[in-house]
């Protein structure tokens, strides 16, 4: 009796280790917050109103390429959920929105939120709770000179003072005599393109005749440039978003200011230089980079990213949104975006965890994104957080019908 209590109670504490054992393993499984086993919640914070509400389109894309990624089994069989929040592009509605999300939602991650002060405002936080702020909508070098500090944030984009050090360099190598007119949003945004101006300008940038800046609530530039073409500038670069750059290219125009243009990329989508064409602007001849394919040009037609754009939108598009166009550039940016994120979590594994996640991002190599310009590729490593590097330069023409054509060679590592 008593050797037959003992085995007894062996296989008691047996089945209750074996019961502990499935509780932890079952609890390991679930202690990633956002994945169950059918489904991976995420979601960030978009302008769907306010002065930058132009960018809504980006979300919009990013949740038709989710849905055609669900419609395909998902990713390891589960399928994205995207929870999109309207912070109007202000920080002080972008904080407690994310703290919704990341607190209530329970998120695995914060991705694609768009604005440098909104995702200033949100950045130690997400990094104090270990929560990936991945592929971010802005191209402050901030989120990439800062990843020791800041091991859970990582953009997408080329970073802003790398695409003005591009307008710098090519002002200083073929516009020696150029006198130089700037219009920046006067927070880090604006200034990141400034600074990047001034180093590609290197000697030359003592050729700045003028610099104005603006408030991002602002609606009228007509100060601003009056002052710049009083200055006598005859070169104009506008880092701007996008309603305050049509805004000063109308403006120009109708002050009688012809100066040769730059406009940040962050602007230039074909759809906001048609606007500018159509309210009056002259819009011929201006400058801006670009890092993603253009369905509209007919020597595109053929990529696989084109195709793939107009297949995802013609069927995808979301009912609030259905006009959504595959020629709008942001809506390549933010497939684009959705694409990388889609790529990293298939390489974090059956069971993804957030470090695997982060782990992923870090470490691409010669990653072709079938959404970037042609020779574009996108490489990061532990000491490397600039996930896109290469832009090339490209000129409107055609006005209100036209479009944007590139010139030159890549430039690489603009940074």
């Amino acid at each position: 009796m008593r050797r037959k209590g003992r085995f007894m109670a062996v296989l008691a504490g047996l089945a209750l280790f074996a019961s502990v054992a499935a509780t932890a393993a079952f609890g390991a499984h679930r202690a990633t917050p956002g994945v169950t086993s059918t489904t991976i919640t995420i979601g960030g914070t978009f302008p769907l109103t306010g002065v930058a509400s132009l960018y809504k389109t980006i979300p919009a894309a990013e949740g038709a390429y989710f849905a055609y990624v669900n419609a395909h089994g998902g990713v390891n069989g589960r399928t994205i959920n995207f929870k999109v929040l309207d912070d109007a592009y202000d920080p002080s509605k972008t904080v407690p929105l994310t703290q919704q999300l990341v607190e209530q939602d329970g998120i695995f991650a914060d991705f694609g939120s768009l604005g440098t002060a909104p995702n200033l405002s949100i950045w130690s936080y997400l990094n104090q709770h270990k929560v990936p702020q991945v592929l971010i909508a802005t191209g402050d070098s901030y989120w990439g000179f800062s990843a020791k500090k800041y091991p859970w944030t990582i953009g997408y984009q080329p970073d802003y003072p790398g695409e003005g050090k591009v307008y710098g360099k090519y002002i200083a190598a073929n516009m020696p005599n150029a006198k130089i007119g700037v219009l920046y949003q006067n927070d880090a945004f604006g200034k990141n393109y400034f600074a990047g101006l001034r180093v590609g300008l290197g000697a030359k940038k003592s050729q700045i005749v003028s610099s104005q800046s603006y408030d991002p609530t602002q609606t009228s530039l007509v100060q601003q440039i009056l002052a710049l073409k009083a200055a006598g500038a005859d070169t104009f670069a506008i880092f701007a978003l996008p309603s305050q750059a049509i805004t000063a290219l109308v403006t120009a125009t109708k002050v009688g200011w012809t100066p040769t243009t730059f406009l940040g990329n962050v602007s230039a989508d074909p759809v906001f230089m048609k606007i500018a064409a159509q309210n009056g602007a002259n819009v011929d001849g201006v400058i801006s980079t670009s890092y993603l394919v253009d369905p509209t040009l007919a020597s595109q037609a053929n990529l696989p990213g084109v195709a793939l754009a107009k297949s995802i939108i013609s069927t995808y598009a979301p009912p609030l949104l259905p006009s959504l166009n595959a020629a709008d550039a942001n809506v390549v940016y933010g497939l684009g975006a959705a694409w990388t994120f889609v790529y990293a979590l298939k390489k974090a594994g059956k069971n993804p965890t957030r470090a695997g996640l982060m782990k992923a991002l870090k470490s691409m190599k010669n990653v072709k994104d079938p959404f970037l310009y042609p020779g574009i590729t996108m490489n990061t490593s532990a000491k490397d957080n600039f996930p896109t590097e290469q832009e090339i330069l490209v000129k409107w023409a055609g006005g209100a019908t036209g479009d944007w054509a590139a010139f030159g060679k890549l430039y690489n590592n603009v940074r």
